[in-house]
């Protein structure tokens, strides 16, 4: 019996229905960029919360569109690539002994998009007000802004960033372009607080600029003309807004978008389709970006019960779920933190599928359907409980329903549930939850801040700080990996925190999600993906 259940697939519309939902699809070019190469490309959130580079709920709400596009405006100090940190706008580095210093030495003549200079001082404003914009989300995005103690410019191209203490990700956490991407001084009022500029413009030293061009929910961003290194193929690029998946698929149809990027914007089925023609290209990403998972709630009756948790685990076909919904291009994941991340590669034991297994563990633990409605109990307890979800997001309501019958078969009965996201985040954080989908953290955030969230004290994700709530101690570990200098301790730890996850069970490893592109083969020869592959970047594109 196949337990996966798929939503039916949207029948495509003709271009003359076409013609009426998109005006002006037979042409996006205004005469005055006729001379220039142009693309469009399409977003489901919108960019009118500002385009500055701390965002967080407290001045953004929930509208995190624009991160997607920040990589196309602002630089960090250092860039991840290929699994290294590299030089970005830091041509180099020195990390004192004690790990309490990173010393920047920056790169010269780089000017912002609004003819500021780049240079230490600039670094040096960024960095003392990141903390302060953050505000009660200092942490969220990474921990090395909650360690920032002193920044001194040098000289006018050498900052020195001081920690209170040494951290062992510190690096790496300054390639996030959220929060760690640069702006000009100007992006800031005299007290720290974000410029009314940030609303309508981008102040970065990137390749493309934003000066306020919006008509309807299309935007036109140009290149930035302080720009002076090696010059992109493109250069105007249209972002149309459109929220729904199957519109976006609609409009790369008519011609109306040139491209697709990222995987919350794509449906499998759609890639599927457009992947066997010859109009379209469509591209995987090498790298793993992160893991879809299934978090369960140890404080919630009958999850508190690890029998109950290690028979969920063994009652999944995570295989035919990768070949199923996602076509095999998300493989099924074993583990929560893949082993190509930084002292990830620990040698586990996975729970493989096998539903007789799960029901002898829930039959030896007193779980059994006295009165034959399909549903075990114990105690008076019934096995059941609710999964929830993202509204709107790819395939999660599918894969929701697909775990919900696998769970049904072994004689657990659970509801699925789509939230809005910030809703489903309030419904966790306040612990009213049995089990909700997530994700990881996109590389480069993990594998840091995912061991950060598995923190109790202070409590940033309730979900996931599921998967150490058996130990007693976890806080303590955790705090004490934050300052650790020594590789081999530092492997020690995330041995021992990455087989207590697994063997605990309550964060459930479903499939690793990899980047996603589909583009006009009319218009664009090829893209790369780069360090963050599910963010447009635009510079990557090749034209025709």
């Amino acid at each position: 019996m196949n337990k996966i259940i798929k939503k039916s697939v949207v029948v495509i519309l003709s271009l003359v229905m076409c013609t009426s939902l998109f005006i002006g699809c037979s042409s996006k070019k205004t005469s005055s960029n006729n001379d220039k190469k142009e693309i469009t490309l399409c977003e489901g959130w919108n960019f009118d919360t500002g385009f500055f580079t701390v965002l967080s709920a407290n001045n953004i709400g929930s509208n995190y569109g624009p991160i997607n596009y920040l990589c196309n405006f602002y630089e960090t100090l250092v860039n991840y690539e290929n699994g290294e940190v590299v030089p970005g706008l830091a041509k180099s580095w020195d990390i004192s002994k004690d790990g309490l210093t990173y010393t920047f030495h920056l790169n010269e003549g780089i000017k912002f998009s609004d003819g500021e200079d780049f240079n230490a001082k600039a670094v040096k404003i960024n960095l003392d007000n990141i903390p302060k914009l953050l505000g009660q989300f200092n942490g969220a995005y990474g921990t090395i802004t909650t360690l920032l103690k002193e920044v001194n410019v040098i000289d006018e191209y050498t900052v020195a960033v001081n920690l209170t203490v040494p951290y062992y990700g510190a690096l790496q956490d300054f390639t996030l372009l959220l929060p760690m991407a640069i702006m000009s001084p100007n992006a800031y009022n005299e007290d720290g607080t974000l410029s009314e500029l940030t609303k309508n413009k981008t102040l970065g030293t990137g390749p493309y600029m934003y000066d306020g061009q919006k008509n309807g929910e299309t935007y036109t961003f140009v290149r930035n003309t302080e720009y002076n290194r090696q010059k992109p193929d493109v250069d105007v690029f249209h972002v149309k807004v459109i929220p729904d998946n199957d519109s976006k698929i609609l409009a790369l149809r008519s011609g109306e978008i040139d491209a697709v990027i990222g995987s919350p914007n794509i449906s499998y089925d759609s890639y599927k389709e457009l992947s066997e023609g010859k109009k379209y290209g469509v591209k995987v990403s090498d790298a793993i970006i992160q893991t879809r998972l299934m978090g369960i709630n140890l404080s919630k009756k009958p999850f508190d019960d690890k029998a109950v948790r290690l028979a969920i685990n063994y009652a999944i076909d995570k295989d035919e779920i990768s070949n199923s919904l996602f076509y095999g291009i998300e493989k099924k994941a074993d583990v929560i933190l893949n082993n190509t991340l930084p002292y990830c590669d620990v040698n586990i034991e996975s729970y493989t599928y096998d539903p007789e297994k799960a029901k002898k563990i829930l039959e030896d633990n007193g779980w059994v359907d006295n009165d034959g409605d399909g549903i075990r109990e114990k105690d008076g307890i019934k096995l059941t409980g609710e999964i929830l979800y993202t509204s709107g997001t790819a395939m999660i309501e599918d894969l929701s329903l697909s775990v919900a019958n696998y769970l049904k078969d072994v004689g657990i009965s659970v509801k699925t549930t789509g939230m809005e996201m910030m809703t489903q985040f309030r419904t966790i954080a306040s612990n009213e939850f049995t089990m909700a989908m997530q994700v990881t953290n996109p590389i480069p955030y993990d594998p840091y801040l995912f061991m950060g969230r598995l923190n109790t004290e202070p409590l940033r994700d309730n979900l996931v700080a599921q998967g150490l709530k058996h130990i007693n101690n976890a806080s303590e570990i955790i705090n004490k990996l934050t300052s650790m200098t020594d590789k081999k301790e530092i492997q020690e730890t995330y041995d021992y925190i990455i087989k207590e996850v697994n063997n605990n069970g309550a964060l459930i490893p479903l499939t690793n999600v990899k980047g996603l592109a589909i583009f006009n083969k009319k218009v664009i020869k090829d893209y790369k993906f780069f360090g963050h592959p599910d963010f447009p970047n635009v510079a990557n594109f090749i034209l025709k």
